[in-house]
């Protein structure tokens, strides 16, 4: 059994970070196994293939300065006020 097969048939809650391990972060096809989290909390920006993963979905802030979103052309309003993380509902 490998570790991603033994994540997904365990008792506890599951939670990934960024991208659940096995899966294409801008397609979100599956290469092989995937964990199938409770959770994914995804840094920064979320990924257009969060929207295949079950589970509730978080974006957590890492403090990239609105100048690096404006350098690379991005429109991008920031979401979060006094909090360091959203849950957000689709990307």
């Amino acid at each position: 059994m490998d570790l991603i097969d033994w994540m997904n048939s365990g008792d506890g809650p599951v939670v990934s970070l960024d991208v659940p391990s096995g899966r294409d972060a801008n397609t979100g096809e599956i290469h092989g196994a995937a964990i199938e989290p409770e959770r994914t909390v995804t840094l920064a920006l979320p990924k257009p293939g969060l929207v295949a993963v079950d589970g509730s979905l978080y974006l957590a802030d890492i403090a990239i300065p609105p100048a690096v979103y404006d350098r690379l052309g991005l429109h991008y309003e920031i979401p979060f006020d006094e909090t360091d993380w959203v849950e957000i509902q689709s990307v």
